[in-house]
């Protein structure tokens, strides 16, 4: 059978992808005992009929941790089948910013810049869930530009099925890539005098009506049992809910100035700087100089337009928080419209120019590809491996974190029968998922942000009561002076900090430096209580 270069290509990506992911499929930089923990909680929880609000506190869309649980079902419960769901996620990334790539450009262009995109693109380091949202952005990018250039109608309704996806992957980006849908087909149809007929009518009612109800729905079976104050928690959205704040005006030129100090911390950041907006300067006077054939630079406009229309619907996080790895919802758009600028660019300058910024491209991808996983390689050491059961992969933390996770954990599997149940706060959830055991609450998180209110405490004492908790165990976190987390007793929880001081006493310490402020993922210290 003969391929086309197309297909070739779209093989070569695959390949160059899945090289880049495969030696992190037992391996995590950082692994920590909150937001990993919770992650790999709440997969570990929906395998054993748990629901997500519901049953647990989880604040992401509904449908990631059955992805994942699936994993667990099919490879066993280990982190390693965690890493292998992101793997065949990051693989994904690559495909459909390849074919979206190549809607626009030639299929070697195309391969160039999916490659660059899979060891160039930002990691959503404290999450296994974000990275679900970026394939379904991806192949909403991917219809569009395919939709630009013939029109058909399947590419409409797979990008519509994809937004749904994203608004269970987190709700207010699964919106966003709504109303870009919308109105990206909107602008595509005026363009192009497409014509809106009674299927295009179809489309519009399922995407202003059906989609959201559908989304109403959902959320409103999974949430409408808690009380608001409990859908808040799970919903940061509203108010002062989120910890971190920020003034657009300051986000703007703060964003720029980081955009900036990305291409001259260094002379390969220098060098590709050049090449990229070299290639932005050149396509922008073709553009307006209509020196190209008319079809394509109507196609490019167009597509430019749409990108530019996602990148900025998915930069509302980070414009209201200054919080940078929210930048990396835009992120796939912004590579997207640098590879549009070159291949625009192409069409113009002379093959020596061209090969010049391929080679500077190609090269610096291939280095950083080679670079991740010599690092990766190197750092696969018997110290940073988590020995236990559900662990078995190797972290980047540091050796104290990674010895006291493995030590705390053999206490809880020696000292508690299969039915017993213990209590980790502030948010160790890590433990729960190590030791195979179910919280004995629903809430698993407890800091100043989180607002948990004195019936939240109460009810919290009533079920470690009534599932007869005799272990507690509360990290180094307890007292942080971390935005937003506080101190246990004082500035939040002082009915639960109370009842543990009366009702338990320490009989171990493990790890940590606790003259020192706790990390995420780092100076990791754990008192273990045991009922009175």
């Amino acid at each position: 059978m003969k391929l086309n270069a197309k297909t070739v290509f779209l093989i070569l990506t695959v390949i160059i992808a899945t090289a880049y992911v495969w030696p992190e499929l037992n391996y995590q930089d950082l692994l920590s005992q909150g937001d990993h923990g919770r992650d790999l909680y709440a997969f570990d929880a929906v395998t054993h009929g748990k629901l997500p609000y519901k049953d647990f506190w989880w604040v992401y869309g509904p449908i990631m941790p059955y992805y994942y649980g699936l994993f667990f079902k099919i490879f066993g419960v280990h982190i390693t089948s965690v890493l292998l769901g992101r793997a065949v996620l990051v693989v994904a990334c690559a495909v459909f910013f390849y074919l979206s790539a190549a809607c626009l450009m030639p299929p070697w262009l195309a391969f160039i810049g999916a490659s660059w995109f899979t060891q160039s693109r930002q990691e959503f380091f404290f999450t296994y869930n974000h990275i679900g949202g970026i394939v379904m952005e991806l192949v909403i990018a991917w219809c569009l530009l395919s939709y630009i250039r013939n029109a058909a109608l399947r590419y409409l309704w797979i990008a519509l099925l994809a937004a749904f996806v994203l608004a269970l992957v987190k709700i207010n980006f699964g919106l966003a890539g709504l109303l870009g849908l919308i109105l990206s087909v909107w602008f595509i149809d005026y363009c192009k005098n497409n014509p809106f007929d009674a299927q295009k009518k179809k489309f519009y009612i399922a995407s202003i009506a059906v989609v959201p109800f559908l989304l109403v729905v959902i959320n409103w079976l999974l949430l409408h049992d808690l009380t608001i104050y409990e859908i808040r928690q799970c919903m940061p959205y509203f108010g002062d809910d989120q910890p971190y704040h920020a003034s657009p005006l300051m986000v703007v030129p703060y964003y720029l100035m980081q955009h900036w100090l990305t291409f001259v911390h260094s002379p390969f950041g220098v060098a590709i700087g050049i090449a990229l907006h070299g290639c932005t300067l050149i396509a922008v006077y073709l553009l307006i100089s209509k020196k190209m054939d008319k079809n394509y630079r109507q196609n490019v406009l167009i597509s430019l337009a749409v990108i530019g229309l996602f990148f900025v619907l998915y930069f509302h996080e980070f414009l209201v928080s200054a919080v940078w790895y929210r930048t990396y919802w835009s992120l796939p758009f912004l590579e997207l419209f640098h590879f549009v600028m070159i291949a625009v660019a192409f069409t113009f300058i002379p093959v020596f120019f061209r090969v010049i910024v391929m080679f500077v491209i190609g090269a610096l991808t291939l280095l950083g590809i080679v670079a991740h996983i010599g690092e990766i390689q190197s750092q696969k050491l018997p110290f940073r491996y988590l020995s236990m059961d559900r662990g078995q992969i190797y972290v980047g933390n540091e050796p104290q974190w990674t010895d006291t996770v493995n030590t705390v954990t053999q206490f809880l599997n020696n000292n508690l029968s299969d039915d017993q149940m213990f209590f980790a706060m502030p948010y160790d959830c890590l433990y729960y998922y190590l030791a195979g055991k179910m919280s004995p609450t629903r809430q698993l998180i407890f800091f100043d942000h989180i607002k948990i209110q004195p019936q939240q405490e109460i009810s919290v004492i009533k079920e470690l009561e009534s599932n007869h908790i005799s272990y507690v165990l509360m990290s180094s976190r307890i007292a942080s002076p971390e935005t937003g987390l506080g101190i246990f007793g004082k500035t939040y929880c002082p009915i639960l900090a109370q009842y543990i001081h009366q009702v338990f006493v320490p009989v171990a310490r493990e790890g940590g430096d606790w003259t020192q402020p706790p990390g995420w993922a780092n100076n990791h210290g754990v008192i273990i209580l045991k009922r009175k």
